[in-house]
Parts: structure tokens; sequence; C-alpha cells
């Protein structure tokens, strides 16, 4: 099924998925971050976006299933999965009357301000007693934004790196199953809408195979990173999805 492309095609967007699992693995988000714009060099950009429909719902899912206490991440989050289902219907449904490009920028902006917050003294702390509330915001936004430009980490990592006493391990599985909410709605709605035919079905699903690959590798170096270093790296993450939006708004 790939015989219309060069093996150099090929072999280029097996690197780029494997390396996108890489980073999903050990940092538990930037999958379609990175692995879009390095397909999109050699193939169509809607092509490259509607191939990783599968390989990130297999990513999220394996991530999950494998999380220590996974039963306590979806008593704990529930809420903001329901709302980032829900904020990704009405994120979707405004898709037609909404200034794309000023909510790229505005959220842009805001994403780089908070990470650099992050990484200052400063550091922003939700309470516990908000963990919730604030998951319902943070989801809401995260699902809106999604539904209108299809940055749904964002935010979510936003809500993460403000919960108190969050590991790097929980960190993953926590949103790994957040983006659950997000990722599988997304996919269908691929599908549903033709973007993803039976060609690029059959493409997408091979392209499990690499992104799992680097999601086991990724894993593995997880374990060498320590909580605060897992913290910086995930705050870097925040600044490129910023400077993304912003280049995005501009193109």
């Amino acid at each position: 099924m790939f015989a219309e492309y060069e093996i150099r095609v090929i072999a280029w967007c097996f690197f780029a998925l494997t390396c996108g699992g890489f980073i999903k693995g050990a940092l538990g988000v930037g999958t379609p971050l990175l692995t879009v714009p390095m397909m999109a060099l050699v193939l169509p950009p809607q092509m490259a976006i509607a191939i990783m429909a599968l390989p990130v719902v297999v990513a999220n899912v394996w991530q999950f299933m494998q999380a220590e206490r996974s039963v306590a991440v979806v008593q704990r989050f529930w809420p903001t999965f329901a709302a980032i289902l829900v904020g990704t219907w009405i994120g979707v449904k405004i898709l037609s009357v909404i200034d794309e490009q000023t909510l790229l920028v505005v959220v842009g902006v805001t994403v780089i301000l908070f990470a650099i917050l992050q990484g200052s003294h400063y550091r922003f702390r939700l309470t516990d007693a908000l963990v919730k509330p604030a998951g319902v915001l943070f989801g809401g936004a995260a699902g809106v934004i999604g539904g209108v430009v299809s940055f749904f980490g964002p935010m979510m990592i936003i809500y993460l790196l403000s919960v108190p006493g969050l590991a790097k391990n929980q960190f993953v599985s926590t949103i790994s199953f957040l983006y659950l909410s997000a990722v599988i709605p997304w996919a269908i709605t691929l599908y549903l809408f033709g973007i993803l035919d039976e060609r690029l079905l059959l493409y997408s699903a091979a392209a499990i195979l690499p992104v799992v690959l680097g999601q086991w590798i990724g894993q593995r170096i997880r374990r060498f990173i320590s909580d605060e270093r897992f913290t910086w790296l995930i705050i870097g993450i925040l600044v490129v999805s910023g400077l993304t939006m912003l280049w995005r708004a501009y193109q």
C-alpha cells in the first residue's frame, strides 16, 4: 500500500513517528506536536494530521492501561475528562464563527507566559480543594481550544503542572487519561468527515508500530529522568506549543 511513495519518504515518516512515540513515552505529551511538522516536510499537512489519528489513540490507551493507580486517576480527574468532552463539542460548534487567528495568538501568548511563570520562583499551585473545580475550568478550555484549532494539550499541561504533589509517572498517567477524551472523538470526527478515508486509515494503522516502538523506548528512558528535570522538560514543551500556535496564527 506504500508503493506510491519513495523509500526515503517512508523511512522519514517512520523516523518521525518513532520520535513522536519516544517523546510520548518519556514525557507523556508532545507526539503530534513533533511528528506532524516532521511528516509535513514530505507529505501534505492534512495527510500528516490524519495519519496520527489511530497512533495517538493507541498510545494514550496503552500508556493509561500501564499506569499505576489508574482507578485513582479516574476518580480524581473524571470531572476534567467530562469537561474536555463538553468543551470539544462547544469548540466544534463555534468553529465557523470564531476568529481562529485571534484565539491562537491569545492562547499562544498565555501558554508562553505561564511556562515562564512556572519556570520562575513564583510557580502557580492549586490547593487540594481547587483541584477538581479548576479541572473543570481548564478541561473545558482545553476542549474549546482543541475543538477550534486542534491544540488540546497546552491547557491540560498548565492544569497538571499546577496540581500539588503530581510526580512524573502520575503526570503521564493522568494526561494520558485526559487525552482520551479528546483524541477518540477527534479520530471519529476525522473519519466521519471523510478526512480519514480507507487509504489513510491503512496508513494510520501502519503508523501505530513506530509510535509504539518509540513509546516503549521512551518509557524506559523516563526512569532516568528526575522529577525536577521532568518538570523543566514539560515547561519546554509548553513553550514550543505556544510558539507553534503563534507561528500557525500568521501562516
